[in-house]
């Protein structure tokens, strides 16, 4: 049998206390070794206070590389908030395996939070900019509009961008079909541009088209 390490992470102390989302983190898990013959020898929860700091999950990737066990975390963001810290954990000589994307190597880990922040940078970016034109008095509204397309349009063709390395990474699995990569996406929930949204195939042809239109 396969030995794990579980490694779980809320937000916030009143989180930590309540065990708001606690509960569902340690549920997929323990399902997760269940199903797939991993023996869960230790458990590692952690309060995140800061964005850099974060000694339980030092603590867990250690553990896990002297029992040589495989590190199990629920949702890709444990592991990290940015591809730079995700980058820097994946890199090491520890297996890891997330649950709501169980068939993520490596590769398409890094690819998936690039993929996820740019998509947090570009709603971050888009509502400051509404912020900032509902602040604005004496503009026109149709200038502004123009001004926001623009932006939107060079927003989507950089996380179009950032998407492409995924569905490329399909071709060689014989996934090719706008349909089939649709479903491949929402099952590894690689996030769409807009929050919330889900992929379809004319989602997927419009990517593809803007990719092919940009010379990207």
């Amino acid at each position: 049998m396969r030995l794990a390490i579980a490694y779980y992470r809320v937000s916030t102390k009143r989180q930590g206390r309540s065990h708001l989302g606690l509960d569902a983190q340690q549920a997929a898990i323990a399902a997760y070794c269940a199903a797939n013959g991993y023996a869960l020898l230790h458990e590692i929860q952690e309060v995140k206070s800061t964005r850099k700091h974060r000694p339980g999950l030092q603590e867990a990737l250690a553990t896990c590389m002297a029992l040589k066990a495989t590190l199990i975390v629920a949702r890709l963001d444990r592991l990290g908030r940015d591809v730079e810290e995700v980058a820097h954990n994946v890199k090491l000589s520890v297996d890891i395996v997330v649950t709501d994307n169980p068939h993520a190597n490596r590769f398409t880990i890094h690819i998936l939070a690039a993929v996820a922040e740019e998509q947090r940078r570009t709603i971050g970016e888009n509502t400051r900019a509404a912020l900032q034109a509902a602040k604005q008095k004496g503009k026109k509204l149709g200038k502004h509009g123009k001004k926001l397309a623009k932006k939107n349009k060079r927003d989507a063709d950089a996380f179009a961008k950032t998407v492409l390395p995924v569905i490329k990474a399909f071709a060689t699995e014989g996934i090719t079909s706008v349909r089939a990569i649709a479903t491949e996406l929402n099952k590894r929930n690689v996030p769409t541009f807009r929050a919330g949204a889900q992929w379809h195939a004319t989602s997927v042809q419009n990517l593809m088209c803007r990719v092919k239109i940009n010379g990207r």
